[in-house]
């Protein structure tokens, strides 16, 4: 299902005027869910909300099964997340998925559309413009299955790729492009990459405790997977980058917050912890889980989950900001 069909249906079947603002709406929640994955379940847990940095991959279509994993009776509590990592990067690079995927371009005059669910079942879409050149628009959904807007959409400021990169560290924004066609896919030029747009700052890191730049590069790959539009080579370059980055480590099974059982990449950092949670063989990113001390799977849920992320054509009629 695409909405920009719908939208082209709705006018073909209302030959006196283009479609109402309402009916647009409904295609725009309709479209909700082609990105949740089926049997979905609400896990009965509470939990606060944590404001973080926006993570990923297009949505996948048929499974591709690779190398089994450990069982987690059998693997050691903190074995080194590398080898998963590593793999991740192999497979992406072969799935015929992720092959499909490569031919697909965005084009400047489109959106990449994403959208996450909290523990309260609140749904955040977001719609960034594939170059950056328009703001960014976000709107809340309450409830669990969605279908209630929270009041007024928020905006941010265009920010392009080029911005980031001629503005000073000081004064610079931070792009709100869904796509960066120049993300290098050599681990090392990809890392200074993401320091020079200013997603990730692993430089003025370097002298803390190991822990911070693991939790400074996990934020920014996030960032990266939740809300941008990648193609397999920079996918594989980000997991490579992580693998080659000593102290993360893997949690066989880890549930995201909907249900959806993945494996958890995770880190410590200032007595705290995090963690990624990826499909197991598609490694598409399922969302993230943070703790306030060591990672206990059984505490409240802390973190979101990515319900899909796409291409389209347009954002809500009702809801285009006015010409920057």
């Amino acid at each position: 299902m695409n909405v920009d069909t719908t939208i082209e249906e709705l006018e073909a079947a209302n030959p006196v005027g283009p479609p109402s603002e309402s009916q647009i709406d409904a295609a725009w929640l309709s479209i909700r869910a082609t990105l949740t994955a089926p049997e979905r379940r609400r896990v009965p847990w509470r939990a606060r909300r944590v404001v973080a940095a926006g993570i990923l991959v297009a949505a996948l279509v048929g499974v591709v099964v690779f190398q089994a994993l450990p069982s987690p009776d059998t693997a050691p509590t903190a074995a080194s997340a590398a080898p998963f990592l590593r793999q991740a990067a192999r497979a992406i690079l072969t799935a015929p998925t992720f092959d499909q995927q490569s031919s697909v371009v965005p084009q400047a005059n489109q959106y990449v559309y994403s959208e996450t669910e909290d523990p309260s079942g609140m749904l955040v879409q977001q719609w960034l413009s594939v170059d950056g050149n328009l703001p960014a628009l976000h709107r809340n959904m309450s409830g669990i299955n969605g279908g209630v807007l929270a009041p007024g959409m928020i905006s941010n400021a265009a920010c392009t790729v080029a911005q980031a990169e001629s503005e000073s560290e000081q004064t610079r924004c931070v792009p709100e492009a869904g796509y960066l066609p120049d993300l290098p896919t050599n681990p090392t030029a990809l890392l200074s990459y993401l320091n020079q747009i200013g997603f990730v700052d692993t430089v003025s890191s370097a002298s803390d405790p190991p822990g911070q730049i693991d939790n400074a590069l996990s934020m920014g790959i996030m960032n990266v997977m939740q809300n941008c539009y990648l193609l397999p080579a920079q996918q594989s370059a980000l997991f490579t980058l992580m693998a080659q980055t000593p102290g993360f480590t893997i949690v066989p099974q880890m549930t995201d917050v909907i249900g959806r059982v993945g494996v958890g990449v995770e880190w410590s950092f200032e007595g705290d912890s995090g963690a990624l949670i990826f499909n197991p063989t598609t490694y598409a990113l399922l969302g993230y889980r943070t703790w306030p001390g060591p990672p206990v799977l059984s505490a409240p849920y802390d973190g979101d989950a990515l319900l899909g992320v796409s291409i389209v054509n347009s954002i809500p009629p009702s809801q285009t900001p006015p010409a920057s």
